[in-house]
């Protein structure tokens, strides 16, 4: 099988999609999916360390995504996630796609109405997994959205949840709206913790008119998908934020 380079490419922004939504078709462009039937996955969730992999089938002008992650199994240790080989978990799964996305952690602390698509452990890459969940999309909206600081409008019915008393990460765009960070990733930033994300505002290649900031929570922040759909976003280190009310 010949793997789909020029799409794979452009691919990075399905990590996005890949980490907020459920299987229903994004209508354009993190972690976990939010999960659409199944076993319910943990409530608590702040630091939890979990990866993905995206198995991706290509047809008819369509990317169908499978999003498998290790949340609830194991934490995906670094020796073993080291050790997937993308073409050969491409082989074994007979797949046009696969895209490894993680380790990342979650910021924020509970996500509510969020179970798992296919609860049935499946083992890729040697790390047991479960289908959290599947994007669909056309071709052509892969190839144009592949920026960070892009807003994106995915389908999604879980609400996350930040308690009052805890930090939150927040981006800011030119127009005032409020993305706050749901997960963050260490592909880039490999020594990223939470405790370094305070400091972000001084790494991040921002755009003109967008600002970072951190802030203690005087009353709980729930984030809800408006007639099931969300908009999201992406920082240039691959961390994950959703619009806040």
């Amino acid at each position: 099988m010949t793997r789909p380079l020029v799409l794979v490419a452009s691919l990075p922004w399905l990590l996005l999609a890949a980490c907020a939504s459920t299987n229903s078709p994004p209508t354009a462009g993190d972690a976990n999916a939010a999960m659409d039937a199944g076993d319910a996955i943990p409530a608590e969730v702040r630091g939890t360390r979990y990866c993905e992999i995206l198995l991706g089938t290509i047809a008819d002008g369509q990317v169908h995504i499978d999003v498998f992650s290790t949340e609830g199994l194991n934490d995906c240790p670094d020796a073993a996630w080291a050790q997937v080989d993308e073409a050969a978990v491409q082989t074994a799964t007979a797949v046009d796609i696969v895209i490894l996305n993680g380790p990342r952690y979650w910021t924020l602390d509970s996500l509510e109405g969020s179970t798992l698509l296919d609860a049935t452990p499946r083992t890729l890459g040697g790390i047991a997994m479960r289908r959290a969940g599947s994007i669909d999309l056309a071709v052509a909206d892969v190839a144009t959205a592949n920026k960070p600081y892009q807003q994106h409008t995915i389908h999604r019915q879980s609400a996350f949840r930040f308690l009052a008393g805890k930090t939150v990460y927040e981006l800011v765009d030119p127009a005032g709206h409020v993305y706050a960070m749901q997960s963050y990733s260490v592909q880039q930033q490999k020594t990223q913790t939470e405790q370094t994300l305070a400091g972000l505002a001084a790494q991040l290649t921002l755009p003109t008119g967008w600002t970072f900031r951190t802030r203690v929570l005087d009353a709980d922040l729930v984030l809800l998908a408006s007639d099931a759909t969300a908009i999201v976003t992406q920082d240039n280190f691959n961390n994950t934020y959703s619009l806040a009310p």
